[in-house]
Formats: C-alpha cells, sequence, structure tokens
C-alpha cells in the first residue's frame, strides 16, 4: 500500500494542501511485520470488540499473529466475553477492501504506524485504524472543529463560513463531520479559501451521507481528507456517529459550536471535547433563541466565548505553541538561530513597540486582518521577538 509523505509544513502557512503525484510518495504499511489483507480482516472480524482489538495488538503487536492465536490465548487476554462466536467475514469483502486501498490516493493508518495521530492514542477506546482518502499529510497538522447545528440561521451559516475561511488563511485545518449545516459550511469555507479540511464520516468511505453532499465529498477527496474507522459498504446509522464523533474532536487542538440546542448532537461532540481535555469554545447568540440553549449552557460551564478567528487563535496559543516545538525539526539552536532572523525581517514588528501595544492599534496601523495579525504575533511569540503584557497588549522584544 503507498501513503504520502509526511512532512508537515509550517504551523501557520495558508498554502492548502496539493495533491502530490504517485512517484513522490513513500511506501507504508499499517504495521512493520503484517500485510494489509490481515488488517482489513482484523478491522471486519465480529469476535472481538474495538476494546478488546486493541488489548489484542497492545500483546501481539501484528494483526495476523492475533488471528492465527489459540482461541484460550485470546480469550484469556480480552478480559471479556467475545462479541461474536465466529469472525462472519466475507472474503469478497476483504478481496474490496484491499482493491480500494489500491489506489494512491486511498489509505489505511493503523494503530501500531508512526503517522496514526497521537491524539488519538489517548482516547478511551481509539479507532484500530484509519481509512483514507485524499492528503493524508493533513491527519497530523494542527486543526480546529467546527460543529453545530443541521438547521443554522443566516447568522449561524455566515459566521461559521468566516471562522473557517480566516482559521484557513492562518494555516489551521478546519475538521468537521460533513454534516448538513454547519459541519458543511465550514468544510466549504476552508475549501474556498484554498484551505485544508478534514471530514471524519460516520460510515465507510465507499458511500456519501448525506447524499447532498456529493459535491462537498468530491470536494474533500480531492483537496482534502476524508477520514473513517469503518470499511466499505458499513453504512451510518445511530451509533456510528458518536463514534464518528470522538474522532472528531480527538484530531482537533480545539473545537467550535455554532448554535447547538438544548438537546443537540452537537454537545455530544463538546462532551467528549471536554472528557478530553480540549479547549471548547461557543459563538454566542440570542438569549431568547432556542438555537443557542445549548450553546450558552457550555458557556455557563466553563467554556470560552469566541465571534473571530484571533478569539480561537488566542485561546488556543498555548496548544499551538506546543505543537509548534514538538513539530520542530533539526538542530535546536539552529532553529532558533534561524528564527531570530527571520524575526527581524518580519513586517509586523514595525508596528509593535517596546512598550505595550494593542493587537487593535496593530491591525490599524498594519492594515491586515485580525486572524494574520494573530498568526503573526504567535510566530513571534513563539521565537521570543515578543512577549504578552500585563494589560494583554504586545512588547518588542528584538
Amino acid at each position: 500500500m503507498q501513503v504520502k509523505n509526511n512532512r508537515s509544513k509550517p504551523l501557520l502557512s495558508s498554502t492548502a494542501c496539493s495533491k502530490i503525484n504517485s512517484g513522490d510518495q513513500l511506501p507504508l504499511i499499517p504495521s512493520e511485520s503484517s500485510s494489509l489483507e490481515a488488517w482489513c480482516r482484523l478491522i471486519r472480524d465480529r469476535r472481538w470488540s474495538r476494546q478488546q482489538k486493541k488489548r489484542l495488538l497492545d500483546h501481539y503487536r501484528n494483526p495476523q499473529a492475533i488471528l492465527d492465536a489459540p482461541v484460550f490465548e485470546t480469550r484469556a487476554l480480552i478480559s471479556g466475553k467475545l462479541c461474536s462466536a465466529s469472525a462472519n467475514v466475507d472474503e469478497a469483502d476483504i478481496r474490496a477492501d484491499v482493491e480500494w486501498l489500491s489506489e494512491y490516493d486511498q489509505n489505511l493508518v493503523s494503530i501500531l504506524d508512526t503517522h496514526y495521530p497521537e491524539s488519538l492514542l489517548h482516547l478511551p477506546d481509539p479507532p484500530i485504524a484509519l481509512f483514507l482518502k485524499g492528503c493524508s499529510e493533513l491527519l497530523n497538522e494542527p486543526q480546529v472543529s467546527i460543529v453545530g447545528s443541521r438547521s443554522p440561521t443566516p447568522v449561524g451559516k455566515k459566521v461559521a463560513a468566516s471562522l473557517a475561511r480566516d482559521l484557513s488563511l492562518a494555516g489551521i485545518t478546519i475538521t468537521s463531520g460533513m454534516a448538513l449545516g454547519i459541519d458543511g459550511v465550514a468544510h466549504t469555507g476552508a475549501l474556498d479559501a484554498q484551505g485544508s479540511s478534514v471530514a471524519v464520516l460516520g460510515n465507510g468511505l465507499d458511500i456519501v451521507y448525506p447524499a447532498r453532499n456529493q459535491i462537498l465529498f468530491e470536494r474533500l477527496a480531492n483537496n482534502g481528507l476524508l477520514v473513517s474507522e469503518y470499511p466499505l459498504g458499513v453504512r451510518p446509522d445511530r451509533y456510528t456517529f458518536p463514534q464518528r464523533n470522538r474522532i472528531v474532536s480527538g484530531l482537533a487542538h480545539g473545537i467550535i459550536i455554532i448554535e447547538a440546542a438544548e438537546r443537540s448532537g452537537t454537545l455530544i461532540t463538546a462532551r467528549l471535547g471536554l472528557e478530553q481535555n480540549k479547549e471548547v469554545m461557543v459563538v454566542p447568540g440570542s438569549a431568547l433563541s432556542a438555537q443557542y440553549r445549548g450553546s450558552h449552557q457550555l458557556i455557563n460551564q466553563g467554556a470560552s466565548l469566541v465571534s473571530e478567528a484571533s478569539d480561537v487563535l488566542m485561546c488556543l496559543s498555548q496548544e499551538l505553541s506546543a505543537y509548534r516545538l514538538k513539530a520542530k525539526p533539526g538542530n535546536v539552536i539552529d532553529d532558533e538561530t534561524q528564527a531570530s532572523s527571520e524575526s527581524v525581517q518580519n513586517p509586523l514588528l514595525e508596528f509593535i513597540s517596546s512598550e505595550s501595544t494593542s493587537i487593535d492599534d496593530i491591525i490599524s496601523s498594519s492594515q491586515l486582518t485580525s486572524a494574520e495579525v494573530s498568526s503573526m504575533l504567535l510566530e513571534l511569540e513563539l521565537i521570543g521577538a515578543v512577549a504578552i503584557a500585563s494589560d494583554g497588549g504586545y512588547v518588542n522584544l528584538s
């Protein structure tokens, strides 16, 4: 199986993920010592739950070894009853999976793979593998999830599109569930800005659901990334969507909630994000609107209030800083020297004095957008060229 090169782009680059030719791909096997077919077979095997398969993989480190192991041995390891007495795997399904994965932009990343997102490893029940269609590099890019109502108001749509666009311009990948409403608007806003977007589906990647999102599905496949833990042919149902939501929140540094009603499915994603220690951010609305009751409950429970991309970047500055430092390659001293050299040339510095300068003044003087300024300030703060003053402004340290 082939998967694309996973070299990371700069944290705040506005360049969208572009397709690469098959000649640029790096070969990647889902685990070092097991075949693609074995992974497909394990994924479809109905004897064990996802948690039990994870436990078996922790022990055997090889899907073929699990499939070949004596029944008494695997039963002793799973710590619970079998989900099914037999595997119930259709050989035609395995052949279809392998054939689908033979396409250069359709891949499988396993939990034993170095390309598997580290953030998902911390889930109580991480997917043992993810099917991917599109730009695989996006799986490990800095992401923000935007989720909300399936029947949004015009204002909700406008805010979702604006946030997706401005965050994309700041180099953030927009992640959602490709549902109707806010999800679809967020994906579209990112793609229209030539940015990156990841859609996590609650069904196999050979199925477009909802069917009305056929064009969006194709755009994501060509310029973004489609992700699912489910193999081909699995249709969405009331159980797959909540399971999908834990991946939507798990991949992201933070989750933005737009127009969540009191009993909204969006609140499931918010709850999962809180359980995963993710930053949950809420766009507020009218106190009289039932469309915002769930959103306002989250604010009462401590969620951050946001209305534009600069608010989001400020909320996530610590998480994005940690990501940047962890992703930084090469020699630390050389990188810091290069960063210092680059900071001197950063045009934003001329609008920041040695005394505290407010963000509003920087935006006004530079004539840049708030998203662009927030993005550049984060970069400058990371390399020590600016610091946040006690009044919330910025001080030039260069």
